[in-house]
């Protein structure tokens, strides 16, 4: 069984902001899925960004080699990176992860890939004293893939098989040897990943209000929550759900992601909830 990467990608017309690490060859796929995206694209090969045929895909290039320049993107710029070799070889894969990181907006994805040291094959080679990669390219089990990316700060890892064997026996062998074997980990040789920054629950927040607007709602409801000027602090809050078309569903939920002493701010704002 194989899984590309491009099918983690949800097909969408929004005008998302995307970018792609060492991918040519995704680039008529990707713009098939987005339409109206503002695709960027890095490569160190001149002639890859000049080629004719990639020309009427409206691609934003930028030659640079990735694992030795800094990226020449601002902050929180991307909506998606695809950055399928990331970690197979970047020369420091923490500090690709977090300059990846700082380039996605608050409610921005990473996808990417690598190759999985415990699948069984891997593991043949080892048993029999011959380390199977040499060079630049890297491998990684599960665990330190987990640790490299929540170091990073991303906080939401989901993991999905990229090429896995369609007979198990090999892996289960290994198993039955005592290797832990969760998800077929040991019949899988690449797995993919898709990282957010934020978690859902921070993200669907994050999407619907600017940050401006969600930090004047957190200060509030911090004084409102610790009893500072509290009546100064409602009205100023009312005012600004006013303003702004906060509804009380989401003024709930904010409440219950920033607040320690959630069932305290609800009572305090029972009444505003009530005339919302």
């Amino acid at each position: 069984m194989k899984t590309d990467l491009a099918e983690l990608l949800t097909e969408s017309p929004e005008r998302l902001t995307i970018l792609i690490i060492n991918g040519s060859e995704r680039l008529a796929h990707l713009r098939a899925l987005y339409p109206n995206a503002e695709i960027h694209a890095v490569t160190p090969y001149e002639e890859v960004a000049a080629h004719e045929t990639l020309a009427p895909l409206r691609i934003h290039w930028h030659v640079t080699d990735w694992q030795k320049e800094i990226l020449p993107f601002p902050e929180e710029m991307f909506d998606r990176i695809i950055a399928e070799f990331a970690l197979e070889f970047a020369h420091e894969p923490y500090d690709v992860l977090m300059a990846l990181n700082r380039r996605l907006k608050e409610t921005g994805t990473l996808y990417t890939s690598y190759p999985n040291v415990r699948y069984h094959g891997m593991l043949d080679l080892l048993r029999a004293g011959d380390f199977p990669v040499r060079g630049e390219r890297r491998l990684y089990a599960k665990p330190e893939i987990v640790r490299l990316l929540n170091d990073a700060l991303y906080k939401e890892i989901h993991f999905t098989p990229g090429d896995r064997d369609d007979d198990l026996s090999a892996g289960e062998e290994w198993a039955r040897e005592g290797f832990a074997n969760v998800n077929d980990d040991l019949s899988t040789r690449t797995w993919l990943v898709r990282a957010e920054r934020s978690t859902a629950a921070v993200a669907n927040l994050k999407l619907l209000f600017s940050a401006e607007t969600r930090r004047e709602l957190a200060r509030l409801l911090h004084r409102i929550e610790y009893g500072l000027a509290p009546e100064e602090s409602k009205a100023a809050l009312h005012a600004l759900c006013v303003r702004e078309g906060i509804f009380p569903e989401y003024l709930a939920d904010f409440i219950n992601e920033v607040c320690v002493h959630t069932a305290r701010v609800h009572a305090e704002l029972r009444e505003l909830f009530e005339n919302m």
